[in-house]
């Protein structure tokens, strides 16, 4: 639509287009592992979209006051070709208006995704980036769901600014050199034993495990906004929401699209070296309390480091992978990667997603992909074959542990009565996620299984018949192996 509401085609395009409210050209996508480099642009609503030159300098050139014909002209000058004022027209109606792009026109939800960081628990960005415009996005069943906001765009960028000093190299120098000094004394010196017997004997602690690990998560947040900021992007909200069975943590920097792969690796790498930097607080109250379950949270603070790093979902691994290879959607390319390893389509037959990566991102994200899908079908599978079973047993240890709670609360032992309530919850949101996990699951299957036969009543039916069939077997196998009993 425009102005007055009109929907925008190449008939009805006669006032000069203008750009919607709050978009902002981004620029090229530096150090790309794309043939040719795309460029980025935000929406108001923060989410970015990439796009082909042409399409960008069409867009650069929208204002509001310059029509069709003198944008053509323009733009062929930075082309290097000529390009007619229908063919503008055309880009403008059909291709950006549907994106949002352009006042008026809703945004489509194609080629369009959230350039969000995550740390803790979760993911690191946990939307994809960007994606090709007109393309799908990557996996739903792999993004953050139900995000709510913990700290607002203003306070996280001014949180990045006050933090932005820790990024100068003295500081880094010294933070991992006393981390590294730190852990040897831990594991070769001091050990765990005196805090797992306090832990032990003394199961509130648990309390205070937990409080340090949630703090050291929003300080990890903390780290990707600061990084954001310090190389001269503007990091968006601090939140939380739920990937995949649990809360996860979440800092939007869709901002740092904008910065080169230095830049955008610091902020991916950001939530670590925060992670660094809470350890040796944990390290400094411990020479003051000689509290050794402290040992103990730095031990685990280092155990999800390791587990960020992984890069088969939204971890920080993930986005440390992707911006080292210059793609920002890995997960929009398993597909396409795929089908063109196993086609020999020609070169103008060839999926855009596959065919447009320079060849060394390509090796590295053929050999991704090659590791991630038979991980995540492995992980997956298991999960549907055993999920009544550790469903089952995850709920009786909730009631157990809200019957504890009950006991302790009448006793009048209320902070063993708070540990064993956060036991119950952790159980009971556990349940909770991999059911939601299991309903977009067969969400999935049934919108593939009707759209992939579209206009064939056979293939259709024969959808159908093989989604029944995996149904029934599956609750079968349930039955047989006594998974649906004892509830």
């Amino acid at each position: 639509m425009i102005g007055g509401g009109a929907t925008v085609t190449t008939d009805t395009l006669t006032q000069p287009p203008r750009l919607a409210a709050g978009v902002q050209l981004l620029g090229k996508l530096e150090d790309s592992g794309f043939a040719e480099p795309p460029s980025l642009l935000r929406r108001g609503d923060g989410q970015v979209i990439q796009l082909p030159r042409i399409m960008y300098l069409v867009a650069r050139l929208i204002d509001g006051i310059k029509q069709p014909a003198e944008i053509a002209l323009l733009a062929s000058a930075d082309l290097g070709r000529t390009l007619t004022a229908d063919q503008v027209r055309y880009l403008i109606a059909v291709k950006l208006a549907p994106l949002g792009i352009v006042a008026g026109q809703p945004a489509d939800a194609a080629g369009i995704s959230s350039g969000t960081t995550g740390g803790g628990p979760g993911p690191h960005r946990a939307g994809t980036g960007a994606a090709l415009a007109g393309q799908p996005t990557a996996s739903p069943l792999l993004a953050l769901r139900a995000r709510a906001t913990l700290l607002p765009e203003a306070a996280a960028a001014a949180a990045g600014t006050l933090l932005r000093p820790l990024f100068h190299w003295p500081v880094i120098a010294v933070v991992v050199v006393t981390t590294g000094v730190l852990d040897y004394w831990v594991l070769t010196v001091s050990g765990l034993s005196a805090g797992l017997r306090q832990l032990l004997a003394n199961p509130v602690d648990l309390l205070l495990v937990a409080a340090l690990t949630i703090v050291s998560a929003l300080f990890h947040e903390c780290g990707h906004a600061a990084g954001c900021r310090y190389g001269g992007a503007r990091p968006g909200r601090i939140g939380i929401g739920l990937y995949l069975v649990w809360p996860s943590f979440f800092t939007n920097v869709t901002d740092s699209y904008r910065l080169s792969r230095a830049g955008r690796l610091r902020t991916d790498l950001g939530g670590l070296y925060f992670n660094l930097l809470f350890i040796l607080l944990l390290a400094g109250a411990y020479a003051v309390t000689s509290a050794p379950v402290l040992l103990l949270v730095i031990v685990i603070s280092h155990l999800e480091m390791l587990e960020q790093l992984l890069p088969f979902v939204r971890f920080d691994g993930y986005f440390i992978l992707s911006d080292l290879v210059g793609v920002p959607d890995l997960f929009n390319r398993v597909v396409p990667v795929v089908r063109d390893t196993l086609s020999r389509a020609a070169d103008d037959g060839r999926d855009p997603r596959a065919a447009g990566l320079r060849r060394p991102a390509r090796i590295v994200i053929t050999a991704w992909v090659l590791l991630v899908v038979p991980l995540l079908v492995i992980a997956l599978g298991y999960l549907l074959l055993r999920l009544p079973a550790a469903d089952r047993a995850l709920w009786h240890s909730a009631q157990r542990a809200t019957d504890l709670a009950r006991a302790n609360v009448s006793g009048h032992r209320y902070a063993a009565a708070a540990a064993d309530a956060l036991g119950a919850a952790l159980a009971a949101a556990s349940v909770a996620g991999t059911l939601y996990l299991l309903a977009g699951l067969v969400r999935r299957a049934l919108t593939g299984g009707w759209r992939w036969p579209a206009g064939r009543p056979r293939r259709r039916l024969a959808a159908a018949a093989a989604l029944a069939a995996c149904a029934a077997a599956l609750i079968l196998l349930w039955l047989a192996t006594g998974q649906l009993r004892n509830w």
